[in-house]
């Protein structure tokens, strides 16, 4: 059972800033450094955007995908195992989470207790089995697969969730853990909308003028994390950018 701390926790954000000029840069070293990117498309392609976790041909691009994104607990032997695991949770669970057009902005914090309840149940499921001693262990959805299959069924709302991050950044596996960072990504999602509309730009233009289109504000938030934290690339100071402006201007 999901512990009661959950149900009652006061959710609050880290004080941390995120500016969208520094959003911007590692956006682009994300997009021009990884392979991320083919392999999400290939998913979307084949889930018209839309994950139906009553689908078969959804089930195994998601499945797919999973392990091309370094979730190697979604062996390609045991898809059928996984596929009927999560189709159980689902059945269960997915009407807890939010519509598919609800943006996390949008979520109070009552809404993300909720999903860190489904996120718990999720991680819990069978993603394949595994041989040891002579015996075939139970391998598990676990933490990082739970967080991204959230994401590819709502990605206006949910960010993936990778394990160096966790580590890094004091988080532990629990629902608690997860709830606690999309409080943080909604508060660097309001963060980074202010200063947007401060500089006259709207919010569902933020992905196009950073150059990631297809990307929504959550995965924005978790390409940033992701390139900052768990690789360790820093965005230039303000005046170095100011530096390279004065070198690309005409002489």
């Amino acid at each position: 059972m999901v512990e009661a701390r959950l149900l009652n926790a006061s959710l609050r954000p880290r004080e941390e800033t995120m500016r969208l000029f520094q959003l911007a840069y590692i956006c682009r070293v994300y997009g021009g450094l990884t392979g991320f990117d083919k392999d999400y498309q290939t998913f979307l392609d084949k889930t018209a955007g839309r994950l139906d976790f009553r689908d078969p041909v959804h089930m195994d691009a998601l499945l797919t995908w999973l392990r091309k994104w370094g979730c190697r607990q979604f062996a390609k032997n045991y898809h059928n195992l996984a596929s009927e695991s999560i189709l159980g949770w689902a059945d269960l669970w997915e009407s807890s989470l939010p519509d598919a057009s609800i943006a996390l902005a949008s979520l109070s914090d009552q809404d993300i207790q909720e999903v860190g309840q489904a996120y718990a149940r999720l991680s819990k499921c069978l993603a394949s089995k595994r041989a040891r001693n002579g015996n075939l262990d139970d391998v598990h959805v676990g933490p990082s697969g739970a967080a991204k299959i959230l994401f590819a069924a709502r990605p206006l709302a949910f960010p993936p969730w990778d394990d160096p991050f966790r580590a890094k950044s004091g988080y532990d596996d629990s629902g608690r853990s997860y709830c606690d960072y999309l409080v943080r990504v909604r508060e660097q999602i309001n963060q980074l909308c202010s200063e947007a509309a401060r500089l006259g730009i709207a919010a569902q233009d933020i992905s196009t003028e950073v150059g990631r289109p297809k990307s929504t504000l959550a995965k924005l938030v978790d390409e940033y994390n992701w390139v900052m934290v768990t690789r360790g690339f820093l965005p230039p100071e303000p005046v170095e950018i100011a530096k390279w402006h004065h070198w690309s201007s005409p002489s």
